[in-house]
């Protein structure tokens, strides 16, 4: 009764569907077999939170009021789907917030890290740390995936910024 009176972020639906294309956009084995992404839960949250770095680099771009609402929603979307994956693997009530917390430390990390290495030309050494960080790769490797990133994001700027709010967005080929 009382989540009657909350009020609903307008954008909820389309963070949704936009959260939906960039967890299948994960699960393209090519990120597995050529970019050297770890095939695990950490290396699949890693690559998301690239996906969703480059989403909400462009709305704030120029998607005005409507991008913090919608960058919220996406978060939203984003944690409410990892609670229920941490339960679906066997993650306790009692576990799960301790998993919570540090998975929001790395997606706050991730962010500010990724915004860096775009502002400071230091993109490859971000994505080095965070997306490969349990991992050595070659400098193929963090160029090929770094390019990727970029030509996302180049990509995503092609597209109107309502569309994007309106969680139409569309995605290039890895």
């Amino acid at each position: 009764m009382l989540g009657l009176f909350k009020s609903k972020n307008p954008y909820q639906v389309a963070a949704a569907n936009v959260y939906a294309a960039l967890l299948q956009k994960t699960r393209v084995p090519v990120f597995y077999e050529s970019y050297a992404v770890p095939d695990s839960f950490d290396g699949r949250f890693d690559l998301l939170l690239l996906h969703v770095f480059v989403v909400i680099e462009r709305t704030l771009d120029d998607g005005g009021k409507g991008a913090e609402a919608f960058n919220q929603a996406l978060f939203d979307e984003t944690f409410k789907d990892m609670d229920q994956t941490l339960r679906e693997m066997g993650i306790g009530d009692m576990g799960v917030p301790k998993h919570m917390r540090k998975m929001m430390k790395a997606f706050n990390g991730r962010m500010h890290a990724y915004k860096d290495g775009l502002k400071n030309h230091t993109l490859q050494a971000a994505l080095e740390k965070n997306l490969y960080g349990t991992i050595e790769v070659s400098d193929d490797i963090l160029n090929k995936m770094e390019q990727y990133a970029l030509t996302q994001l180049n990509h995503l700027k092609t597209q109107d910024i309502q569309d994007i709010l309106a969680g139409e967005l569309t995605l290039k080929e890895a």
